[in-house]
């Protein structure tokens, strides 16, 4: 008897709880109608307070920061360059490094990393082992699996 009980209570719990599973799911697809009809999206954005449409740009995958300086742009990875092993287990224990994040920055790939000038202000290497005008892409700072690639020599700073 109380078998019987108990089995006809969890066959009622469990035909409640579905019924009220199916009544949110379809709460849930009328509140996401009605919002697809309200609020356009893509190019049937609309205006905001009648300004002329926002001009398509090409999007980078990571912005710089607005006081970073670009020291080179190229189409290849970072991966594509040397790996300088002695000077990527320094970074890892963090000394070497930029004494300041994204002075100066390379874009390669579309990705942008920090970089460093062997020699100048914004390299923290006080084993003084960078290579003087030599350009350096850090990956990783600040983090065990930092890496240093080496990229090309500087010819002159000043535009």
């Amino acid at each position: 008897m109380n078998r019987a009980r108990f089995a006809a209570l969890c066959l009622s719990l469990l035909c409640l709880g579905l019924a009220w599973a199916g009544a949110g799911l379809l709460a849930g697809a009328q509140n996401a109608a009605r919002a697809a009809e309200t609020l356009p999206v893509g190019p049937q954005k609309p205006q905001v307070r009648g300004m002329p449409p926002v001009p398509e740009v090409k999007r980078l995958p990571v912005n710089p920061q607005q006081t970073s300086n670009l020291l080179f742009e190229d189409d290849q990875r970072i991966e594509d360059f040397d790996l300088d092993r002695g000077l990527s287990r320094l970074c890892r224990e963090g000394r070497f490094r930029q004494q300041r994040e994204h002075l100066f920055i390379v874009r390669l790939g579309g990705y942008v990393h920090g970089a460093v000038i062997g020699g100048f202000w914004g390299l923290y290497d006080p084993e003084r082992l960078a290579v003087p005008n030599l350009v350096y892409a850090l990956r990783g700072q600040d983090t065990g699996r930092c890496e240093v690639r080496v990229l090309r020599h500087l010819t002159d700073l000043r535009p």
